[in-house]
């Protein structure tokens, strides 16, 4: 009987690059079954604080000559673990994949609005809407890159295949080995994931949008004002009350 003996290796990214990986080992004589793929999204609950003045917004927020009305804070965060199997017929010590498990976390969202802004609904709101589209802006990502990690974890799967070790001592480096190839594409999905993600916020915080909300409330009330986002990425602006 083939002896089976999983061992679980487990890893939280930070969107770092790994240098490439040599494959060393040969290929399998039997193709070993393919490894199951799991990628899952997450995300607590958005907490909205109205305690903080302006100018703790602004040491808050840190950018130089900013001074910010509200603010919104969250992360995408990547974890990865993987499990490998291997098996001795007698004939060779055959080493694979057997689960790839990846998490992507929108963690600890929140959006600041002044306390000052307490009296006037109108700022308030106006200020609430353009926080909750950066908010939107994260679930946005999150949701259209888990497919995209999906298909990239699966293709890294299939390149890994199976690779024969000499000896059961070689069976940890080589496991370890095609845990770090996968790595590398959860990786590059990452850096991408995270270069989209800044430029939707950076499109949001454009000069056209601070002008419409330092002006919005002249008449005493938002009438139609939305985000000036809205009119190119409409989808982000379908709820703009609080979750």
């Amino acid at each position: 009987m083939p002896s089976r003996n999983p061992i679980l290796l487990s890893a939280l990214l930070l969107f770092w690059a790994m240098a490439p990986v040599r494959a060393e080992a040969q290929t399998c004589s039997a193709r070993p079954p393919p490894p199951t793929v799991s990628v899952e999204t997450a995300q607590t609950d958005v907490l909205a604080n109205e305690d903080l003045g302006f100018g703790e917004l602004t040491r808050l927020f840190r950018k130089p000559g900013a001074h910010p009305a509200g603010l919104y804070t969250g992360a995408i965060a990547v974890a990865q673990s993987a499990r490998y199997r291997w098996v001795d017929d007698g004939r060779e010590i055959c080493v694979s994949l057997d689960t790839i498990e990846v998490t992507m976390t929108l963690t600890e969202p929140k959006i600041y609005i002044g306390r000052e802004l307490s009296d006037d609904a109108c700022a308030r709101e106006s200020v609430w809407r353009h926080e909750i589209v950066h908010y939107r802006i994260d679930q946005d990502v999150l949701q259209r890159f888990a497919p995209i990690m999906q298909r990239a974890v699966e293709f890294a799967a299939k390149q890994a295949g199976g690779q024969v070790a000499r000896r059961e001592a070689d069976v940890t480096r080589i496991g370890e080995r095609m845990a770090r190839s996968v790595r590398q594409h959860v990786d590059r999905v990452s850096r991408d994931m995270q270069s989209d993600r800044d430029s939707l916020h950076d499109r949001h915080d454009s000069r056209e949008e601070y002008a419409r909300t330092s002006t919005v409330c002249s008449r005493g009330d938002l009438g139609n004002s939305r985000p000036v986002l809205c009119a190119s990425e409409p989808h982000l602006c379908t709820n703009l009350e609080k979750p």
